[in-house]
């Protein structure tokens, strides 16, 4: 029995191991046989294997013939016969299966040739357009060239005859301008030169004279002022003193007459701006009122008697269209001037609406750098609203483009406070008194004309509509602004202010490197020595181009992005790779984190919503600062952390156009095939996965 047991066991595995075997050999065989037929299509002439498939179709007829003669015998030989028959015809059957793979063969290998053949002609159907795209350019550079006219040409000369005849020996030349037209011309223009300079002689020499003659006058007139009144002569002698203490009574003197004729919610916003103003110095901020002051004055003068808007009635307007109809029979010309006369009081309507108070306040905020931001605050008598006009002044030109739009009044302004952009009107009462008068159009429509009406203006000037209940009937009813309201919003947006003004030319001057394709990481950041790719494009994109982008769908459908943000596309080139970045910067950067969506085009396009890496990339890029590097969170150091990760992905992908330059442990981890984006400044620095 141990001897049988033995032998049993020698044959099970003599059974595994030849189990084993089969396992292997018929993914083997297969690809031998493919390999066999695709080299036996290429011998084999096609068309004797078409006469082989007609031929073996007409045998396989003949044997089912045969077949259907023998079934009708129905004879045990028949039978025989028949079954021998079958194993033939399964044969030709077999045959024509190998002929109809054959074929399929050829197929495949005729269609890739054609396809080779199309990209040959493809490309050099390119190059003829790039010729004679080349061909047309410098065609129109030399009718530019052939075109082109100098801005001598422009000066109106004197005639050749005057020139012989007054201009000096040394200057015409005669012997040789007469032979070349060229010296002539410089002739001409050196004559020209010579006759505006004594010309420009005299006339300074007139103007010395009228000055002199002025300045005789001035004396004169001087003398006879001299003869003012006494407190003119009390206040003049006063001056000096005023001068060396730096006491400004005259200029202060005549803002304190004009701020009395401001509207109190302005009035409001100059004291209070004042005061600050006079406690961090004026070198900061600046405060002053601008408008007529005569027109103020009228207006003051005014003020008791409430005047209210011309609102016209259904019922009066009934009437005056019947009176019409009854005069238009006898007097047509006078119903025209009674039409013209509605459209000019629609007009006056407008207008009156519209109307803002003469005075204005203009408050002036300084960067250390001398950026400046003058906004202008204007109050609107009958919407009972205060809005903002801005301008920008800079102590030198900006350049780039999309460093020029982040300090754009407008831009600065945006979302200062968050939801604040001063498209539409604060004060519920708006809407019913522009229907009221009425006008069609809503109250953005009026905007670039009026000013915006920002809901921190309203609380610098002392006015909060979101705690005042107002009635449709008592919307022309003042209401009297709060002081402690105005004081702390003052503060308040001062701060805010000229801190988003730093922020902002921070990231004029980030703009500005980028565009230049300069990528500057902020000072301590680790960051690799060498980075391969290359930033070659930074520009400026409408919401209209970043909302179609693949890769921004997701972002967009989230509410991260919204067309207030700042957006912008960057491409990073390496080899033939190219990045695609689409760049949302928010209103309140650098406190929230420009937001990266990427599109790789290599092998292929790749974005987010097809590629595990370029997810991976975002969530480094667009996350990865909220605890280790928060304080430095600048698009800069965003863009070098992008350019790392490029150069990882590309050089972990295998390819020999990207050879690795760079120190890593593993370069992928996991079952997804995370790389190693993570770097840690140890040695010369090597990169890991999260």
């Amino acid at each position: 029995m141990g001897k049988d047991d033995v032998s049993t066991k020698k044959r099970r595995k003599l059974n595994t191991t030849s189990s084993e075997n089969t396992k292997q050999s018929p993914t083997d065989i297969y690809k031998r046989v493919i390999e066999f037929e695709e080299t036996e299509a290429q011998l084999r002439s096609a068309e004797k294997d078409s006469a082989l498939f007609k031929k073996i179709c007409q045998d396989v007829r003949q044997l089912f013939a045969d077949i259907a003669e023998l079934k009708a015998k129905g004879t045990d030989e028949a039978k025989e016969k028949i079954t021998a028959k079958r194993i033939e015809a399964s044969l030709h059957l077999v045959a024509l299966k190998k002929l109809n793979r054959l074929e399929k063969v050829r197929t495949r290998a005729g269609r890739d040739a054609l396809h080779k053949e199309k990209q040959r002609v493809d490309s050099t159907h390119l190059l003829l357009q790039n010729l004679l795209y080349e061909a047309d350019h410098l065609n129109k550079e030399v009718t530019k060239c052939l075109q082109f006219k100098s801005k001598d040409e422009e000066i109106e000369l004197i005639s050749l005859e005057e020139f012989y005849k007054d201009a000096p020996t040394e200057i015409s030349r005669p012997e040789i301008t007469k032979a070349d037209e060229h010296q002539l011309q410089l002739a001409r223009l050196e004559w020209e030169l010579r006759q505006r300079r004594e010309l420009a002689g005299a006339c300074s020499e007139l103007v010395a004279s009228k000055e002199r003659v002025a300045a005789a006058i001035a004396a004169a007139r001087s003398r006879l002022d001299a003869l003012a009144p006494h407190l003119k002569d009390v206040l003049k002698a006063t001056k000096p003193l005023q001068e060396c203490l730096a006491l400004r009574l005259d200029e202060k003197r005549d803002e304190t007459r004009a701020a009395t004729l401001l509207s109190p919610p302005l009035f409001l916003l100059y004291a209070n701006a004042n005061a600050y103003s006079d406690a961090l110095g004026s070198k900061n901020i600046s405060v002053g009122i601008s408008g007529d002051e005569d027109e103020a004055r009228r207006l003051d003068q005014l003020s008791n008697v409430e005047s209210e808007l011309v609102v016209s009635n259904d019922s009066d307007s009934d009437q005056e269209n019947n009176d019409e109809d009854q005069r238009d029979s006898k007097k047509k010309r006078h119903h025209r001037s009674s039409k013209i006369s509605k459209e000019e009081k629609a007009e006056a309507k407008k207008k009156e609406v519209l109307k803002k108070h003469p005075l204005n306040v203009q408050v002036t905020i300084t960067n250390s750098d001398g950026t400046a931001l003058n906004l202008i605050f204007s109050y609107m008598i009958h919407l009972k609203i205060v809005v903002v006009k801005f301008t920008m002044n800079f102590p030198k030109p900006i350049t780039g483009v999309s460093a020029a739009d982040v300090l754009n009044g407008d831009c600065v302004l945006n979302e200062l406070y968050v939801g604040d952009t001063g498209n539409d009107s604060p004060h519920p009462a708006t809407a019913y008194l522009l229907k009221a008068a009425g006008i069609s159009e809503n109250f953005p429509h009026f905007i670039p004309e009026v000013g915006k009406p920002y809901i921190w203006a309203q609380r610098m000037c002392g006015l909060d509509f979101m705690a005042v209940s107002v009635d449709t009937q008592k919307c022309n009813k003042n209401f009297l602004p709060c002081q402690s309201l105005s004081v702390a919003s003052v503060e308040n947006f001062i701060f805010t202010l000229k801190k988003r003004l730093r922020a902002r030319i921070d990231l004029m001057k980030e703009l500005q490197d980028l565009e230049c394709g300069k990528v500057l990481p902020a000072k301590g950041l680790s960051c690799p020595v060498r980075l391969s790719g290359s930033l070659t494009q930074w520009q400026t994109v409408s919401w209209h181009e970043y909302s179609q982008a693949l890769s921004t769908s997701f972002v967009i459908s989230e509410g991260l992005v919204t067309p207030d943000n700042m957006l912008y596309r960057a491409i990073i080139t390496r080899q033939s790779a190219k990045l695609v970045a689409m760049v949302a910067v928010s209103s309140d950067y650098p406190k929230q984190a420009p937001i990266f969506s990427l599109t790789l085009h290599w092998n292929g396009t790749h974005h987010v919503g097809t590629s595990d890496d370029i997810r991976d990339i975002e969530r480094v890029i667009n996350t990865d600062w909220q605890n280790t590097e928060k304080k430095q969170c600048t698009l800069s150091t965003q863009m070098m952390k992008l350019l790392t990760c490029l150069d990882v992905l590309l050089e972990t992908m295998g390819s020999s156009e990207f050879p690795p330059d760079k120190v890593m442990l593993q370069s992928i981890r996991g079952r997804n095939r995370m790389k190693p984006y993570k770097y840690l400044k140890q040695g010369t620095g090597i990169f890991v996965q999260y």
